[in-house]
């Protein structure tokens, strides 16, 4: 029990360093959407590829945020309609939704990370002003997949212990084993 603990623990720090890398993305593009505004106005000049770097940051901050949004339980939880049914209910219908929502993850995984191999064995660039290889700005997909399963049974688990103990598991509480 004492490796869960620490695997947990592991994971939990590899989510919060995700977020990080999102929130600093969020500050790049914030600084970088400002000077190109600024650039444009005053010189009437933007740099072209400057777009499509912003198109793939967002891909990324939003595919890095994910999984710590999920581990918090943020915007996933009906805590009105839940709140209406008793504990044991309420960690059964956790366990149910978890066990969905990780098959449905493992789905996803599944086939996004059978696509980024593809792509990157196929040597596929994307048509556009930089040409890049498409697997690099998608990796973070099937990743964030990966993170999410994972926390996916790590709800389950924890409402597989809720059930059995008959305690209500508040939205928002961190969940690890």
């Amino acid at each position: 029990m004492r490796l869960l603990s620490k695997a947990g623990w592991v994971f939990d720090r590899f989510i919060d360093a995700m977020l990080a890398l999102a929130a600093f993305i969020v500050f790049a593009q914030t600084i970088w959407v400002s000077q190109d505004v600024i650039i444009r106005k005053v010189l009437d000049w933007t740099w072209a590829p400057s777009f499509e770097i912003m198109i793939y940051s967002i891909v990324w901050m939003t595919f890095l945020g994910t999984a710590a949004i999920y581990r918090d339980r943020g915007h996933v939880v009906m805590e009105a309609a839940i709140a209406r049914f008793p504990a044991r209910a309420q960690g059964i219908l956790g366990l149910v939704t978890s066990g969905a929502i990780a098959a449905m993850l493992a789905f996803l995984l599944f086939f996004t990370a059978r696509l980024t191999i593809q792509d990157y064995l196929n040597h596929f660039t994307l048509a556009s002003v930089l040409n890049p290889p498409k697997w690099p700005i998608e990796i973070v997909i099937p990743l964030s997949f990966l993170l999410l399963f994972v926390q996916s049974c790590r709800h389950a688990v924890t409402y597989y212990r809720a059930y059995r103990t008959g305690e209500v598991i508040k939205a928002g509480e961190q969940t690890s084993l």
